[in-house]
């Protein structure tokens, strides 16, 4: 039998993944506490999407405004893995996980009650740095608290709780007027709070199974068992170390290197642009905010149960090919809704509604693979590949929407849908060049 291949010159197989591995009677996995993660998941993924923006801009802020008050909330969440490292010190994981949930109450309490662009920015980054929190434990009383061969269906029924959650929230958020909706929001922590007490596991009881030091085997077993929706979660289990730092130029000069800087441009690209979500809907194509927050809820639940098809095409016909045609569908997506805002043709309704929900009803195609491709491409061991994609993700997202917020102050709001296309059209091609390398190795 030949020897193992190396990191460097494996051959690239996905054929025994599963991307949702959700099994069995339903009882046995979910526990009441999910119910909290969901509101965390229409908290973080839903209502504060919508609202934000428009709290900054109907109180006078700039479009530069809100790019900077998401940017914020994206570097809040940066500092998840130093609430795992709090909670892995002191045992103290009730009181991240509730402690989160106040932390979002009074970033959302900042954006109702104050109205300068300091104040925003400070309550932004509460909202993300208790998301981080709550996010990070949340995945920790799976990790610590259950046997090994559980940990795919719990964190995939955790992750669909919070992906439902996410839906909700986003379709609600456009219901309600802005100030309203962040007061709101600002309570909905009271019952989250309450039901995340119902069963959660106790530090120390014959039930808890720490997990000090999470192997790369056993992470990667996650990211390839537990559904692209994990990685939310599983990507804060591993902390940043000085041995990432050192596998820099290895990285940058391999095919990996290609693929994170094409992952960095696409980043970039789509923050800019959804950043400005409901405010650029407006602008442009004077689509209320009500329409484009269901628009945006009803695409997202569409497009959740697609993660398997994902799985199966990126199977069969390789993940580099199938992220290829994701980001091209993103183009696609983009330059169509770029042409309707420049025109401005009687008809464009419908087709601001088709090409938006192309661009996110194919996230599926893009979250599988990018995931998939970041923990096969690396040189080196998948927990550290996994850290340098997340890291370069979040970095790209908070400089996009500050870059967003800025091209449409300068040059207007569909001037953002350009630069997303340009940006997603440089991701394809990195992706190509990515492509093209894979193949000359192999």
């Amino acid at each position: 039998m030949a020897d193992a291949p190396s990191a460097t010159d494996r051959p690239y197989t996905v054929s025994e993944r599963q991307v949702i591995a959700v099994q069995g009677a339903i009882q046995h996995w979910v526990e009441p506490w999910y119910l909290s993660y969901a509101i965390l998941g229409a908290l973080a993924s839903g209502l504060a999407v919508i609202l934000i923006p428009l709290v900054v801009t109907r109180s006078g802020g700039t479009a530069t405004h809100v790019g900077a008050a998401i940017a914020a909330q994206n570097v809040g969440a940066l500092f998840a893995p130093l609430w795992g490292w709090i909670a892995d010190r002191s045992r103290a994981y009730r009181s991240v996980f509730f402690g989160g949930f106040v932390l979002i109450a009074f970033g959302f309490l900042g954006f109702t009650l104050v109205h300068d662009i300091t104040a925003w920015l400070l309550s932004a980054f509460l909202v993300g740095f208790g998301t981080g929190a709550s996010n990070t434990v949340a995945c920790l009383f799976i990790v610590e608290f259950t046997g090994k061969s559980e940990w795919s269906e719990r964190i995939g029924w955790l992750q669909t709780f919070n992906a439902l959650g996410s839906v909700v929230g986003m379709a609600v958020a456009g219901l309600l007027e802005p100030r309203i909706g962040t007061l709101l929001s600002a309570f909905l922590v009271i019952p989250a709070i309450m039901v995340g007490g119902w069963g959660l596991p106790v530090p120390g009881g014959p039930l808890h199974f720490p997990q000090l030091h999470l192997r790369e085997a056993d992470l990667a077993h996650m990211l390839r068992r537990g559904g692209p929706n994990a990685i939310s979660v599983v990507a804060h289990l591993h902390r940043p170390r000085r041995s990432d730092i050192a596998v820099l130029r290895v990285a940058f000069a391999s095919a990996f290197g290609t693929f994170l800087v094409g992952w960095f441009f696409f980043s970039l690209a789509i923050s800019a642009f959804a950043s400005l979500y409901p405010v650029l809907m407006t602008k442009s194509f004077e689509i209320t905010v009500t329409t484009s927050s269901l628009l945006m809820s009803v695409a997202t639940a569409i497009s959740i149960p697609l993660y398997n098809l994902a799985g199966r095409l990126a199977t069969r016909y390789r993940p580099i090919r199938v992220l290829a045609i994701g980001i091209g569908g993103r183009i696609v997506a983009l330059a169509g809704l770029a042409i309707v805002a420049y025109t401005q043709p009687s008809f464009s309704f419908v087709p601001v509604l088709l090409l938006y929900g192309l661009f996110q009803g194919i996230w599926p195609l893009l979250g599988v693979t990018s995931n998939d491709l970041a923990a096969d491409l690396a040189p080196f061991g998948e927990g550290t590949a996994m850290g340098l994609f997340n890291a370069v993700a979040a970095i790209a997202s908070a400089l996009g929407a500050v870059v967003g917020g800025a091209v449409a102050d300068m040059f207007g709001f569909a001037s953002v849908i350009v630069l997303g296309a340009v940006g997603a059209s440089i991701a394809l091609l990195c992706m190509l060049s990515t492509r093209l390398s894979q193949a000359v190795v192999h």
